[in-house]
């Protein structure tokens, strides 16, 4: 998995925190606080990611991703948006082509987790997996779609979805479950996450509800969807 990213955000405090938190984890940071910059940096490092504020010093991000998007080397790289105004969501997957939307204010592991999936996705794909359509808002529990909201979980049900959306496309035993999800663990164990899946499962709804699968011996897993073949060809 990729681990050189170019962030750009043009509030220093943030800029700076940002690039400590990823450091942390173990990536090669760039960072910049405006558009030209951020092109610049862009070309002269080829990064394997992107982590983006909307609004930057001197422009918006938008010619920034153009340019990246319209880069033979760079073309595939996740782009992930972070805004504090939920409005610019479809903009930044419109005019943007960003992989991810998030809102500014969210707890930075969510962020990690955002570009760690999409750095999976390039490497374990080739592009042959949809970008997500989904997001995870940690701070109010809620699922989005495209940017906007589909549906508002417990906290049980959001953790245990949470921990199979991080860790697709690999199963999640029970036992990792069970640890991560339940306060305190219960006494039939197994019986209670079948009813956390069943509830989940009901409020994600049928088209969504399928993605969450089991295998004997591995325990479960949150299946992306493929990309259509005539999509393959566009």
């Amino acid at each position: 998995m990729g681990n050189t990213i170019l962030i750009a955000e043009d509030d220093k405090l943030a800029r700076r925190t940002l690039t400590q938190y990823f450091e942390a984890a173990g990536f090669k940071v760039y960072s910049a606080d405006t558009c030209k910059d951020t092109v610049r940096l862009a070309c002269l490092h080829l990064p394997d990611c992107f982590l983006f504020d909307y609004h930057l010093a001197d422009d918006t991000i938008v010619p920034a991703c153009l340019f990246i998007r319209s880069h033979d080397q760079l073309r595939n790289a996740p782009i992930v948006i972070l805004s504090g105004d939920p409005k610019q969501a479809a903009h930044s997957y419109n005019a943007c082509q960003a992989d991810v939307f998030l809102e500014k204010g969210g707890y930075y592991p969510e962020i990690l987790a955002a570009v760690k999936r999409q750095l999976r996705r390039v490497e374990q794909q080739n592009g042959i997996m949809k970008p997500s359509d989904i997001t995870l808002d940690g701070r109010t529990m809620r699922i989005l779609k495209n940017g906007l909201p589909m549906v508002c979980l417990s906290l049980e049900q959001f953790r245990l979805f949470a921990v199979l959306f991080e860790r697709k496309p690999d199963f999640v035993s029970e036992d990792e479950i069970g640890a991560y999800v339940f306060e305190d663990s219960p006494s039939e164990k197994r019986e209670a996450i079948a009813y956390l899946i069943y509830r989940l499962r009901q409020n994600l709804g049928p088209q969504h509800a399928r993605r969450i699968k089991c295998k004997k011996g591995l325990g479960w897993v949150y299946v992306q969807p493929r990309l259509r073949a005539k999509d393959r060809a566009i």
